[in-house]
C-alpha cells in the first residue's frame, strides 16, 4: 500500500520522543551523541554546532549501528543502548533518520524538533561556515573487497564537492552531486524515490519526477558508459551498480 511522505513521516515520529533544542542541549551535554547528518553545503551555509558528530544522511546507520564494522567507536560503551539525537536543517529528514536508526536497533534514537534552525534560534552555540570537524568518510569497502568503483574511472571527493570521470571534472549542481555522492556511497543497493526525497531534498521539495529529471541529468553528465552503472528500478527508483556497467 502506498503512503505519502506526510504520513511516513507521521509513523517515524510516533515512535520517537522528540527533543526540543534546549532540552537537545542537556542531552548532549550528559553524553547523548549529537549527530547532524546535514549535508556540507547546509553546513557550510547555516553553520556549525561545537561538539556535534557530522555524520551525513547516506552513512549514518552504517556510522551508528552496533554491529556494523564501520560504527564509530563512541557508539561502543553502550551499544544499543546509546542516547543518539539526530540533527537535521528543520527536524523533518532527522525524524525519519533517527526512526531508521530504531529500526536497527539503537532503540535510544531521537531527534531535534525544528533542527538547526530552531537550535541557532534558541540561542544555542553554533559556528560560523559549517563544523570545524569534517563529516566521516563514506563507508569504505570491507577488507579484501575489490573497490565496486574500479574500472569505472569515477572518483567522488565528498570533502571538495568535486567528481572526476574518466578524466573530466563533471560540472554538477549542488543537487547532482549531492545524489551522485549518495548513490555512489552504496553500491547495488536500491533508493526508493521517496527515500530520495527525504534525504537529499528534505522530504519538502516536489515530487517523483523531480528526481527523475536529475538523475536524467547526471546520467547525461557521467556518459554513456559511467551512466550505465546509474540504473532504474522500474516501479521503485534507483541505484548504483556498477557491475552492470562493466559488463555492458
Amino acid at each position: 500500500m502506498r503512503r505519502t511522505i506526510d504520513e511516513v513521516l507521521a509513523e517515524a515520529r510516533a515512535r520517537l520522543r522528540r527533543l526540543g533544542p534546549a532540552e537537545a542541549g542537556r542531552a548532549a551535554a550528559g553524553g547523548a551523541l549529537l549527530v547532524d547528518i546535514r549535508p556540507a553545503a547546509q553546513r557550510q551555509a547555516e553553520g556549525g554546532i561545537p561538539g556535534a558528530m557530522v555524520i551525513e544522511r547516506n552513512v549514518l546507520e552504517w556510522r551508528l549501528d552496533p554491529a556494523s564494522p564501520w560504527r564509530v567507536p563512541e557508539i561502543d560503551a553502550a551499544g544499543y543502548a546509546t542516547p543518539v539525537v539526530v540533527l537535521c536543517s528543520e527536524g523533518y529528514t532527522s525524524s525519519l533518520a533517527a526512526a531508521a536508526l530504531q529500526q536497527v536497533g539503537v532503540r535510544r534514537a531521537t531527534d531535534v524538533i525544528g533542527g538547526f534552525q530552531a537550535w541557532r534560534a534558541a540561542g544555542l552555540p553554533t559556528t560560523a561556515g559549517g563544523s570545524a570537524r569534517p563529516a566521516l568518510a563514506l563507508v569504505p569497502e570491507p577488507a579484501g573487497a575489490p573497490d565496486d568503483r574500479d574500472g569505472l574511472d569515477l572518483a567522488v571527493d565528498t570533502d571538495q564537492r568535486r567528481a572526476v570521470v574518466e578524466g573530466r571534472e563533471m560540472d554538477l549542481t549542488r543537487l547532482e552531486f549531492d545524489l551522485l555522492a549518495h548513490l555512489v556511497a552504496a553500491p547495488d543497493r536500491v533508493h526508493t524515490r521517496s527515500a530520495l526525497l527525504t534525504s537529499l531534498w528534505d522530504g519538502r521539495h516536489g515530487g517523483s519526477r523531480t528526481v527523475d529529471v536529475h538523475v536524467h541529468r547526471l546520467r547525461s553528465k557521467l556518459g554513456d558508459r559511467t551512466g550505465r552503472a546509474l540504473q532504474t528500478v522500474r516501479g521503485v527508483g534507483y541505484r548504483w551498480s556498477p557491475r552492470a556497467a562493466r559488463s555492458a
